[in-house]
């Protein structure tokens, strides 16, 4: 204990001559002499704070990680409790700045506690390991929104701006005056308020985990019945700390893909089939012997692989996903009234959930170029023209879930006070309509469980727990260097508890030549953790 106390006032007494010597080298100056009587106020920033993002439970999604920072005088006390505080970590650092004579900031491993310090718990923005970070987005240089929430919401955030900071009394020189006075002006408290989001981050950080074997490609995750969006991932991911990097990588990390719209395939044969089941449920058990191919305007089209499914019926065709059945199906129904049900689904509408944070709106034909029997039958799954977004199907499914009930999907939940208490925050163009009756949802629905037991979807179903499949493949009529065409690949359906489905899961593979089960086994850990079964 008495080495220690003689080390730290030698250490003190070192600090000490140096700065005395700094003091007498400037005393002699004509220019000290002159401005000995002037003094001034000197600010040193500790920090700038904006709104806190919260997820649905007002868990922290940014600013959750803290670091211990203290602001320091050079003075002898300050010095002396910063080298016993750091155990002389910093030591040359604090000798250099007890010869500068001006405060300054010092990041610590642990809080402090001196009468000579100001340290303070400073939030970090983002983290390495940011979650939902294409929905949360970063700020521009000057510390404003320049994507996603923080862009959306960019008002609200900075409404609850706080500025930390200490006021100094400097001598003419630029010294802190010994014994002076210095005031703190800490908003930390202030920028607690901010915006509450729906994303769970538990289910976040679940789906970011499973889909990042997508390479790239998009998860999304909706709760029935009031479509809120628990889980939004997007991969590739990017760090906020490291935008530079990402915005040179060939794989675009920085774009939402979630948001982005492609080719649906074989999931858009939910819309013919709803509107069969609404029209005329009749001819759902009507046969339809399929052959493996089908002549439309002249063009042959197939099923997958060309394989004859034989005779089918609505519910066959669906759980076999077969091409043949839907295209004869939209010839007899019309392409006007499956353009009205897409419609009435969300699809081709863009959302908006904050100012610059809008989803792309996706394609559909319209009424005239579909009565080219051609344009009709590529329509009828998901090919030609149509494009769609992974949060735009989830709607769809969450709609199939909700028995009929299409709901705009919902991203922003409310704002919050200083004082945490929340103002719940809806925006004009949200929606909630009757798109089809309850029975044609629950035949929907039953269909849907029977491709995920003996259908396409099977590999994607958990043991142990009841979910909905319909699985999509898309041509993009692009091909890799072997020659190889890349397909769009999809799982979206539904997982249930014990009072029926409960989530929407939408999995999305972007332009790959061969899935190999990728997709499935996504859908699979993401439906199982959901749904309590196995994997």
């Amino acid at each position: 204990m008495k080495k220690r106390t003689y080390i730290t006032f030698a250490l003190l007494m070192t600090f000490l001559l140096a700065a005395c010597n700094s003091i007498l080298g400037a005393s002699g100056s004509a220019e000290y002499v002159a401005a000995a009587a002037g003094q001034s106020v000197y600010k040193l920033d500790v920090a700038h704070t904006r709104g806190v993002i919260y997820d649905c439970e007002l868990r922290p999604l940014v600013g959750g990680r803290r670091t211990w920072v203290a602001a320091v005088a050079p003075t002898l006390e300050a010095i002396g409790a910063l080298e016993q505080a750091t155990g002389g970590k910093y030591r040359e650092r604090l000798a250099q700045a007890l010869e500068d004579g001006k405060p300054f900031l010092l990041a610590l491993d642990r809080e402090a506690k001196s009468p000579y310090l100001d340290v303070f718990l400073i939030p970090q923005r983002y983290s390495e390991d940011q979650l939902a970070a294409h929905v949360v987005g970063y700020l521009d240089s000057l510390g404003g929104g320049a994507s996603g929430i923080e862009l959306g919401m960019d008002d609200v955030l900075a409404s609850y701006g706080g500025e930390t900071a200490v006021y100094y009394r400097m001598d003419a020189l630029g010294r802190v005056l010994v014994g002076g006075d210095r005031q703190v002006e800490n908003g930390l408290a202030r920028s607690r308020g901010g915006v509450q989001l729906t994303l769970d981050s538990d289910l976040q950080a679940l789906a970011e985990q499973a889909g990042e074997k997508l390479g790239r490609g998009a998860v999304v995750i909706t709760e029935a019945p009031e479509c809120a969006i628990r889980a939004c991932a997007s991969f590739p991911d990017f760090s906020p700390l490291a935008l530079g990097e990402a915005s040179q990588r060939t794989d675009s990390p920085l774009i939402n893909r979630a948001f982005c719209a492609y080719a649906p395939g074989s999931v858009f044969k939910l819309i013919p089939a709803a509107v069969l089941l609404e029209n005329s449920p009749d001819r759902a058990g009507d046969a339809f012997n399929c052959l493996g191919s089908i002549n439309a305007g002249g063009m042959l089209f197939s099923c997958a692989g060309g394989a004859a499914h034989g005779e089918v019926d609505l519910r066959r065709a669906l759980e076999r996903s077969c091409n043949c059945y839907f295209i004869s199906l939209a010839r007899s129904l019309g392409g006007q009234d499956v353009l009205n049900m897409a419609y009435n689904l969300g699809l081709g509408s863009a959302q908006e959930f904050g100012r610059g944070l809008i989803t792309q709106s996706g394609n559909l034909p319209d009424g005239e170029a579909l009565e080219n029997v051609r344009a009709l039958a590529n329509f009828a799954f998901g090919q030609g023209e149509t494009t769609v977004t992974p949060v735009q199907l989830c709607g769809m499914m969450n709609a199939i879930a909700s028995d009929g009930v299409y709901t705009t999907p919902r991203l922003i939940e409310a704002t919050v006070n200083e004082a945490m208490e929340t103002t719940p925050a809806r925006a004009v163009t949200d929606k909630s309509l009757r798109v089809f009756s309850a029975s044609t949802a629950q035949t929907l629905q039953s269909i849907l469980q029977g491709a995920a037991a003996e259908g396409t979807g099977a590999a994607g179903a958990p043991e142990g727990v009841t979910v909905g499949i319909k699985t999509g493949t898309a041509q993009t009529g692009i091909y890799d260097d072997r020659g190889r065409e890349l397909n769009h690949y999809w799982y979206c359906g539904f997982v249930c508890d014990e009072t029926g489905p409960r989530y929407c899961v939408t999995v999305f593979r972007e332009s790959v030549a061969e899935d190999g089960g990728i997709t499935a086994e996504v859908f699979r850990e993401i439906a199982g953790a959901l749904g309590g079964g196995t994997s």
